[in-house]
């Protein structure tokens, strides 16, 4: 059986082992940098004459959650919003997300059957993209040495592995968490009051299932483990190294945010938005190996 111990490192060496992986293969962060360009170069796609189909519906939530001088903003908002990261949810790819309100030309969704199939192939290349990038880095962190051909080939074996992950967790979090939403749904409408510490509590129980099974990416990379398996050495490794993992979470959140209000600053010339995309790129692409560096420390099989 595999336990998970914690090791003498520190968060400091972690993150700074994870950019000197990084450093050995400094040409991956082109995949990063590739992706945002594309991101803040290319035309953003918005719901275009599918939002007129969706205005009557969402008057009515916007009716709900905001004031009425702040309704026609909010679903202007919404309408002009772009979609390509909001739908690329297999993403793992770090990126430096352009302005979330297309503010030039941009391309209309015109019926669902196109937003079915642009959430389908958003998915279905940072799904492969994401992989290989983590591929990449795993290589390096990992000191594994492949040839490319075979780095490609285990890149889609590591993709099919995160599919089955989320289909796991998906599955597995549907199964227990229908009963209690059955029951919360039934609370709030006996008692109306009762709404929002309800869902603050569906919150709180979400974000620590988050933390539990955040590294499962991590174990399918490093300990080339299935899907059930992955998820099961994430929760082992946070449950033995919990303030350390927190402590990580919270630093990477801390670096790559704040200095992404920084590259903001500096994307409003070509040149700055130039250096503001490599230098997203590297940061983000060194906290990827940092989490990689951080189970390969603390997971012993």
């Amino acid at each position: 059986m595999s336990i998970a111990t914690p090791r003498s490192a520190n968060l400091i060496d972690t993150v700074g082992a994870g950019y000197r992986a990084l450093n050995r293969r400094l040409w991956v962060v082109a995949i990063p940098a590739g992706f945002s360009g594309s991101l803040w170069l290319g035309e953003p796609l918005v719901l275009g004459a599918l939002a007129e189909r969706l205005q009557r519906q969402l008057d009515g939530v916007v009716q709900l959650l905001a004031a009425p001088e702040q309704e026609a903003a909010l679903v202007e908002r919404f309408l002009l919003s772009d979609l390509r990261l909001a739908l690329a949810w297999l993403n793992f790819v770090p990126v430096l997300p352009p302005p979330l309100t297309a503010s030039g030309s941009a391309v209309g969704l015109g019926s669902a059957g196109q937003l079915l199939a642009l959430v389908v192939l958003l998915n279905l290349l940072t799904l492969l993209l994401s992989s290989y990038f983590l591929t990449l880095l795993s290589e390096v962190v990992d000191q594994v040495h492949r040839h490319p051909k075979a780095s490609l080939r285990y890149a889609l074996r590591v993709a099919l592995t995160l599919v089955g992950y989320l289909v796991a967790l998906v599955g597995m979090g549907t199964i227990l968490a229908l009963p209690f939403l059955a029951l919360s749904t039934l609370v709030i409408i006996k008692l109306p009051s009762t709404t929002l510490l309800i869902l603050l509590g569906w919150y709180v129980v979400l974000f620590w299932a988050y933390i539990y099974t955040s590294f499962a990416p991590e174990a399918i990379l490093i300990s080339r483990a299935g899907p059930l398996r992955a998820i099961a050495n994430s929760v082992n490794l946070v449950r033995h190294n919990m303030p350390s993992t927190l402590g990580l979470l919270i630093l990477s959140y801390v670096i790559f945010t704040g200095l992404g209000v920084i590259w903001r600053q500096l994307a409003v010339s070509p040149l700055g938005l130039a250096l503001a995309i490599l230098m997203s790129a590297y940061v983000g692409s060194g906290l990827c190996a940092a989490r990689l560096e951080f189970y390969r420390q603390r997971w012993i099989p």
